[in-house]
């Protein structure tokens, strides 16, 4: 009985060793969320943010968006889970369900997939709701995801001018609920492609006539556009600052193979978040490659 039992808590330690010895960072796949399916997950470290109304013992609670029956909860905050009862815990995403148990289908537009997360050495299942929508309540780190580059593709825009019969195509205009701060664009015109990169993010101030762009990749190179104009509007957010960029064939592959970390336009930086910056070098594969 001793031989087994060592020979049990052995394999649990082996288990969770190769677990642990896997590469964990930042994902977040936003609307492409099932292709979490099989990854593993754990808790961001010193993470603060998205244990409020998202974690549950039984599927039964996951019916409403905010019922207050979650598991482990916190004395005070009675619907936050309390962050240590998740740290260093493994966890396979097992399925992606909806409120009927049943393969996440779509439901309503506040319908949010409840991913069954199963610890990988007590076998418990945690249902997690998730928020497709925003990335700072994302509190997990994920192993490496294959992606399912035809399930990107499928997303790519293309519309035809009934006037000039020219083609266009471009990645998703709207992420999450935001029209997206990255959009590469394929035009096709008597034959003749071309490609542009439209950039935009907010700053405090208002400055106009202005020019200069610089995209940064996560490898320290760059590329720079310092005579491109830059528009500033207004809206609720504050100043937005948006650009046009013309770019040769060899720069828009650089953008299927190299991760952008973040851009400038003038002087007003955006931060590209981990997860979007490497689905952008799928959408920029799928744009490339798109036939008309």
């Amino acid at each position: 009985m001793k031989k087994q039992i060592f020979t049990l808590t052995s394999l649990l330690v082996m288990t969770f060793s190769t677990l642990t010895a896997q590469t964990f960072k930042e994902n977040f796949l936003g609307d492409d969320f099932m292709q979490y399916k099989g990854a593993f997950f754990k808790l961001k470290e010193n993470v603060i943010s998205g244990f409020s109304h998202s974690f549950y013992g039984d599927l039964k609670n996951c019916q409403k968006l905010y019922d207050n029956n979650v598991i482990y909860p916190d004395t005070k905050y009675t619907f936050n889970t309390v962050v240590d009862s998740l740290v260093n815990r493994i966890f396979l995403v097992e399925n992606i369900i909806g409120k009927d148990g049943n393969t996440f289908s779509g439901g309503s537009y506040f319908g949010k997939p409840i991913f069954m997360l199963r610890d990988t050495i007590t076998k418990q299942v945690i249902y997690y709701l998730y928020d497709k929508q925003y990335e700072h309540d994302f509190p997990f780190l994920t192993s490496q995801i294959i992606i399912d580059i035809n399930a990107i593709c499928l997303k790519i825009e293309q519309k035809k001018d009934d006037f000039t019969s020219e083609v266009t195509i471009n990645n998703p205009i709207i992420e999450g609920r935001n029209i997206s701060s990255m959009i590469l664009y394929k035009t096709v015109k008597s034959g003749k492609v071309s490609y542009s990169l439209s950039l935009r993010t907010y700053g405090s101030t208002v400055n106009v006539g202005i020019t200069g762009v610089i995209i940064l990749f996560d490898d320290g190179t760059k590329i720079s556009k310092p005579t491109v104009k830059i528009d500033v509007d207004s809206d609720e957010k504050g100043f937005e600052y948006s650009a046009y960029i013309p770019l040769t064939e060899i720069e828009v592959k650089s953008l299927t193979t190299k991760k952008i970390k973040k851009f400038r336009l003038y002087i007003y930086d955006e931060e590209v978040s981990p997860g979007f910056a490497e689905k952008f070098t799928y959408y920029a594969k799928c744009v490339m490659d798109k036939k008309l």
